[in-house]
């Protein structure tokens, strides 16, 4: 479930890029966390220089006060003019600031022309929706922490003068994770400008829903094919179903090259875990990985016993595990009984398992060969990265918990308001898209890693993290505050039963789902 940046993209055989570019090789380089630079760019270049560099670092930007545009350059990449400008988070030169930006929230010049036409928006106010899957009786607050986040963000951003001095009014949706299909029509019933930060499970089965009612995303992540290649889905760390950040595989190849000869697979048979699986499966082996189990699912609910499994996967010859699904309880139940029956391997896992509440948890050491990918400065090195820790502050001063599903959750809204606050004085869902899909580098104001959310490609730069005892250690690379970055660490899917599925066409567009 998971994790912005000028990329140097791979083409996929699942139609064009919306922004062409020619795919490169480069030696893997050591980043610095970089700063927000969503000028005029291109999505095709990357870092490629070996030089490691620490610390969040400073955009350096020029700005064409007739066009808008900004272009800037961190330690390891440059930005180069294209016609397709973003909408940029320099537009106010002070303010209160987050991370490496100011804010994009504000009390505006007070002469707003909207006139309740327009669906969630009048001159004073804007109503979006948001929600998780905190109800659900397996886990319950399942997600809660995006949930944390927007609260605080909106607070914050309200108390900044929201956007453009409309007052941000935050609607909350319980998915229960299999309620989704209730939960998108009240959102659509209720008139929402937006869907903002949500975080459900079982994404597909909204689709049919929220196209139907013309309702835009910019969800904390996307899990099915259909709803991360969605119309009017834009995303501050894209996961994309034809592409994925395959960084976590070169890497765990190299600090462990004999446990990726033969990995198992085990995944909750359900789509958001499938869907996961399928895209590791595929992209993994391009970079080392030899698989002895792929088919392996335990069910959604939990397993009164994990001992099936861990003999399955010591019959297979498995001398790693991937593992897809939520740390608590099902990882840990199955980590300790990997452990009692002498399957002590690595478990690969996605960055929902970087979680305060996963690692408190692993009091007994079941989870200390636990590895996970982020694109993310990870939360304990807030100290050299100003986003990390205004994230933490923020979210522990409104009383929430924190996660990196949260941080996630920080950098879709920072984008959302971004967008929305460039449109001025009359806010629609036209003009919001617009200067979302004009955005092609974005870190979350130094929050992760690059990406490029308006043509929905995913970071080439990752982070390796361990988890031992109650605490995460960084595995790769070893300096703080750095990522490992490299072009071909965007790898493309083609043939996961999801993306089939989407039937997504040449602009990248998922057409599984009519609206109708």
């Amino acid at each position: 479930m998971a994790a912005g940046m000028a990329l140097a993209l791979v083409a996929t055989a699942c139609g064009k890029d919306r922004s062409a570019t020619s795919a490169s090789t480069t030696t893997p380089a050591t980043a610095a966390a970089p700063a927000v630079t969503t000028g005029a760019s291109t999505a095709g270049t990357t870092a490629a220089s070996t030089v490691e560099t620490t610390g969040a670092s400073t955009a350096e930007t020029t700005a064409d006060s007739t066009a808008g545009s900004t272009t800037g350059s961190t330690a390891d990449s440059t930005a180069t003019s294209s016609a397709d400008t973003t909408a940029s988070t320099d537009a106010a030169a002070s303010g209160p600031m987050f991370g490496d930006a100011p804010w994009p929230c504000g009390a505006g010049d007070g002469a707003n022309t909207d006139d309740g036409s327009e669906v969630g928006v009048t001159k004073d106010a804007i109503q979006i929706a948001s929600g998780d899957d905190a109800g659900y009786a397996g886990s319950p607050g399942l997600s809660h922490q995006v949930t944390d986040a927007m609260k605080a963000l909106v607070a914050k951003c309200n108390d900044l003068g929201g956007i453009n001095g409309r007052t941000i009014d935050l609607k909350y949706y319980d998915a229960a994770l299999f309620n989704v299909g209730p939960a998108i029509q009240a959102a659509c019933d209720d008139k929402n400008f937006f869907l903002v930060g949500e975080a459900w499970a079982f994404d597909s089965n909204q689709e049919e829903i929220r196209l139907g009612c013309g309702l835009p995303a910019v969800p904390t992540y996307s899990v099915s094919a259909a709803f991360a290649m969605g119309k009017d889905v834009f995303q501050g760390t894209p996961n994309p179903a034809d592409q994925t950040p395959a960084g976590v595989f070169a890497m765990t190849a190299t600090a462990l090259p004999e446990a990726v000869k033969s990995v198992g697979t085990l995944a909750a048979g359900f789509s958001a875990t499938q869907e996961t699986r399928d895209k590791v499966v595929e992209a993994a082996p391009k970079f080392g990985w030899g698989f002895s189990e792929t088919t392996l699912e335990y069910n959604p609910v939990g397993e009164s016993d994990w001992t099936p499994f861990v003999k399955q996967l010591q019959d297979a010859g498995s001398t790693a595990v991937s593992f897809s699904g939520t740390c608590l309880p099902n990882l840990q139940l199955f980590a300790q009984t990997a452990k009692a029956n002498g399957l002590d391997v690595p478990i690969f896992g996605d960055s929902n398992f970087y979680e305060a509440q996963c690692a408190a948890a692993n009091t007994d050491g079941a989870l200390d060969n636990l590895y996970t990918r982020m694109a993310f400065i990870p939360f304990e090195e807030a100290d050299v990265n100003p986003a990390t820790q205004d994230y933490l502050d923020l979210i522990t001063a409104a009383g929430g918990d924190t996660a990196l599903l949260g941080a996630q959750t920080t950098s879709s809204f920072l984008l959302w308001a971004t967008a929305a606050s460039e449109c001025g004085d009359t806010l629609t869902r036209a003009c919001t898209l617009a200067n979302l899909k004009a955005i092609h580098s974005w870190t979350g104001h130094g929050l992760h890693a690059e990406t490029d959310p308006g043509d929905n490609h995913p970071p080439s730069c990752n982070v390796l993290m361990r988890m031992q005892g109650t605490t995460y250690v960084r595995v790769a690379p070893a300096k703080p505050g750095t990522f490992q970055c490299d072009p071909s660490w965007i790898a493309p899917i083609t043939s996961t039963a999801g993306l089939l599925a989407a039937k997504v066409d040449a602009d990248r567009i998922s057409q599984q789902f009519t609206g109708g």
